[in-house]
């Protein structure tokens, strides 16, 4: 009988295990962008969306709150059960009840509670305490409903793409319902904006000051020409593109125009005018320190290599730098995503006071030990 219920433990962790095994989509993160920005750059940006998708994914599987077991969740936080039939009901009052029989075998509320104890106790007791706290810290709002019907029409995507799963399929074998789905989403948002609030109160104004010498600078015009090729690519194919982008600066070398080599290589390559982007553009690493240490109206001797491909970028020419007033928001988002990128814990240590500053307090000293156990990983 122990192994039964061993085999069913390790069921229901294999099933937790479905939703994502990969850690990113690209090998380059991309900086964020600036918000008057955002907008504009929807389509050119897909690929780096889909790798915020998966750095969601990564987050969203080191939490994977209790959202395939609300009877488990039920369990851990109440000790009087009630269990509803259509013709009856039994109300379980000590533990010793019967929950089913089978055989001469009776599962009792205590075998019950026991296992999902082990399952889903603390994962669920956390969904339940947070979204106390959170949802009076942050009220529903249209703006919240507009970004998590986002968030979540980006996961349908993603797995679409990667795992060939449909929105049903993957509503269905993870979450239930769409309702469910959204509300995990919800608390999952307001997690991340409470443990965002809390970064931003370590950030000093030397700190803020020190990013603006450093790392802002004037909006910088640019165009480009990318020889495409995919990471997945062969050796030999990524050669073949990046000898191209070679070819074609040999081209601009010689004194032929960024215009007339666009115009010769057009069935070759993608062509495309960035316009201007900010220091926090949502552009590749690798692109943007090229374009920042070109000259104006002067283009890169050698081919640029990103995630897409290689490019050939001709800077056109940049904005005077912005007054630290006008930008002070912005360079606090971008030191609160350094933060949590230097630190991977911090954002677990941030809900950790929260819950303490609310005055959370165990009745369970078993999910106590539970809990301290689990934070400590974290500290």
């Amino acid at each position: 009988m122990a192994k039964k219920k061993q085999e069913t433990k390790n069921n229901k962790k294999e099933k937790k295990e479905v939703i994502v095994k990969e850690e990113k989509v690209v090998k380059e993160t991309p900086k964020k962008e600036s918000k008057k920005e955002a907008k504009k750059d929807t389509k050119k940006v897909n690929k780096v969306n889909d790798d915020k998708v998966f750095k969601m994914l990564e987050f969203f599987d080191k939490y994977r709150l209790a959202i395939y077991g609300a009877v488990g969740g039920i369990l851990v936080t109440v000790l009087v059960v009630v269990i509803i039939w259509p013709d009856r009901i039994a109300t379980l009052k000590d533990g010793t009840q019967p929950v089913a029989e089978i055989d001469g075998y009776t599962v009792t509320a205590d075998d019950l509670y026991e296992d999902m104890k082990d399952v889903y106790s603390i994962s669920s007791l956390l969904d339940k305490i947070d979204n106390k706290i959170l949802e009076e810290k942050y009220p529903e709002t249209d703006e919240m409903n507009d970004e998590l019907k986002e968030q979540a029409e980006s996961y349908y995507s993603a797995y679409e793409q990667y795992y060939q799963m449909d929105k049903e399929t993957f509503l269905s074998n993870n979450f239930g319902s769409e309702k469910a789905f959204l509300e995990y989403l919800r608390l999952q948002y307001r997690r991340n904006k409470y443990a965002d609030d809390y970064i931003k109160t370590l950030i000093s104004d030397k700190e803020v000051e020190k990013y603006y010498e450093d790392k802002v600078y004037g909006d910088i015009n640019t165009k480009h020409i990318l020889v495409k090729v995919d990471s997945s690519a062969s050796d030999e194919d990524k050669q073949k593109a990046e000898d191209l982008a070679k070819e074609i600066i040999s081209k601009l070398d010689e004194g032929k125009s960024f215009d007339e080599v666009k115009e010769e290589y057009k069935d070759q390559i993608t062509y495309e005018e960035l316009g201007y982007k900010s220091y926090n553009a949502n552009l590749e690493s690798a692109y943007m320190e090229a374009m920042q240490k070109l000259e104006d109206n002067s283009y890169s001797k050698e081919p640029v290599k990103t995630s897409y491909g290689y490019h050939v970028i001709y800077r056109i020419d940049q904005k005077e730098k912005p007054a630290l007033e006008d930008v002070k928001e912005e360079i606090i988002d971008s030191l609160v995503s350094e933060k949590k990128s230097e630190d991977k814990n911090i954002s677990y240590v941030a809900l950790d006071k929260m819950r303490e500053e609310s005055g959370l307090k165990f009745s369970d000293t078993v999910l106590e030990k539970k809990y301290n156990t689990y934070m400590s990983q974290y500290k």
